[in-house]
């Protein structure tokens, strides 16, 4: 599909199904490389990832496509070794492609080819994991995944024609806690150095892979060399549906870090942490929270407003049939560092001071107002 409109589109007829977005790459040479499955079971959400049948490489070059009358031919397909399992993640790294299943227990569950070199032979890759998820390091590439309750980081060095294991860190008791990936997990710093960031749940957390992150970890490496330096973590209060007014965790996934120039930080829902590196003694290098903000939206309040900030939100009476104002606002301000602290305006119009009650997420009123409540009782 051109996009500046200069040519008609070209098409070519081929067989197979690719596996996901990541099954496709356009090389330096002018080559188009997918990664196909015989079976497929349509295109409609998640179904394309649990296809079935055989597996090969599919190679054409650029030039071939034309008005869809011709069609790949046979040397343009590489047959694969099969993977067992209908679920199957892949990722193109450099002149490399990896693969492999999240099946549990030790033994043979990647495989990695040079796919540049029509001669090269695939190459088996015996792990102590699944295969859930494939990073690109650089030119070099990590593979996540479960084995049992723990969750397994196991670098790969790609270079020649060799692809090696070097290092491997174990989070005890976790798992992933966003299956998806757009490709910028990792932060390059220099050839061999980086970050990388990635959601997890872990302890009573793990509830499962579509349940709320609890927070995104970030590992450092040095020359394949996997360290943990710290997590950004969500609020412990729950968080609300707004049957994906604001956000949606169909959108963009349940948590992703960001890497923005030289800083960082942590999408968690409907809150954005950031966070900063600093020198702590032992073990050394580690991240720490510099500041958040929530978008998270309110609920109505019995006013019907929910931008009011003055208003409250419902009232009842005691049983001396005395008015008591339960407040219910929970916006944060962006200087509250607790997780349940409120910083609002007081209600009253007459002082605009602001209060904050650490430990507390209802509104704390000004001292004049609660004078005039116990007069009035």
């Amino acid at each position: 599909l051109p996009l500046d409109a200069s040519a008609a589109p070209s098409m070519l007829k081929t067989s197979g199904a690719p596996i996901d977005q990541l099954s496709f790459l356009e090389d330096e040479g002018g080559h188009l490389n997918v990664l196909l499955r015989a079976g497929s079971r349509g295109e409609g959400m998640w179904s394309a990832e649990r296809g079935q049948g055989e597996l090969a490489l599919l190679r054409v070059p650029l030039d071939s496509f034309g008005d869809a009358s011709d069609s790949a031919q046979r040397s343009a397909y590489r047959p694969l070794p099969p993977r067992p399992g209908p679920a199957l993640h892949n990722r193109f790294v450099g002149d490399w492609l990896l693969y492999g299943t999240p099946a549990g227990g030790a033994g043979e569950h990647a495989v990695a080819l040079r796919f540049a070199s029509r001669g090269a032979e695939a190459k088996s890759l015996t792990l102590a994991h699944g295969v859930e998820r494939i990073e690109a390091l650089g030119r070099d590439a990590l593979l996540v995944g479960n084995a049992g309750r723990d969750l397994h980081f196991t670098s790969l060095a790609l270079s020649g024609d060799a692809a090696r294991i070097v290092a491997s860190h174990v989070q005890r008791d976790a798992a992933q806690g966003e299956t998806r990936t757009h490709g910028f997990f990792y932060k390059q710093e220099a050839r061999e150095s980086g970050v990388i960031g990635l959601p997890v749940l872990t302890g009573a957390a793990r509830r499962g892979l579509r349940s709320e992150s609890a927070a995104v970890l970030f590992l450092r490496n040095r020359a394949l060399s996997l360290q943990p330096i710290g997590e950004l973590r969500s609020s412990p209060a729950r968080q609300p549906d707004d049957q994906c007014k604001a956000s949606c965790v169909d959108w963009y996934g349940n948590a992703r870090p960001i890497f923005l120039g030289e800083r960082i930080f942590a999408l968690l829902g409907y809150e954005l942490v950031e966070g900063r590196m600093a020198w702590r003694g032992w073990p050394g290098e580690r991240i720490e929270e510099l500041r958040r903000v929530g978008f998270a939206p309110q609920h109505s309040s019995a006013w019907g407003r929910d931008s009011n900030p003055r208003g409250p939100a419902s009232a009842r009476t005691s049983g001396r049939g005395a008015p008591v104002i339960v407040w219910e606002w929970v916006l944060r301000s962006r200087s509250c560092t607790h997780p349940c602290s409120t910083c609002r305006p007081c209600p009253c119009r007459a002082r605009r001071t602001w209060k904050r009650r650490p430990g507390c997420a209802r509104l704390r009123p000004c001292s004049a107002c609660r004078r005039r409540r116990r007069r009035r009782a």
